[in-house]
């Protein structure tokens, strides 16, 4: 028993290090892609649909491996069941908006002009 439990904490260990991966990888796409493209739009411009899909394969990555995290977390406690697929889908989500927002604030503090949504480019 004590062993099974060891490799349920192993397990989850790395689904854990697996999905801190894929979020920062998914973070680094949106911050690329606001480097290469800045601004939202609804439909990307040539070259930006690379940067969509490659954020779009990381997210249905971060959803599967927080369904495992979920299913193995069921097996010790099943009152946080759901959690990761919560966090996966509200931090996968806003994802575009939190890299966007963090490649300006790195942009602002090296001196780089970015221009901010409805306000002019700052020297």
């Amino acid at each position: 028993m004590d062993q099974n439990n060891t490799k349920i904490k192993e397990t989850l260990r790395l689904l854990q290090q697996v999905w801190t991966l894929l979020l920062i990888g998914i973070y680094f796409a949106c911050f690329m892609n606001e480097y290469y493209f800045p601004g939202f739009r609804s439909k990307p411009l040539d070259g930006e649909d690379i940067f969509w899909n490659v954020q779009k394969v990381l997210f249905i990555g971060l959803l599967g491996i927080g369904f495992l995290m979920d299913i193995t977390r069921m097996r010790e406690d099943r009152s946080q069941a759901f959690l990761f697929i919560f966090l996966s889908l509200l931090l996968g989500g806003m994802s575009g908006f939190i890299g966007a927002y963090q490649f300006r604030f790195v942009a602002g503090i090296f001196g780089r002009a970015v221009a901010l949504p409805g306000l002019p480019a700052v020297a």
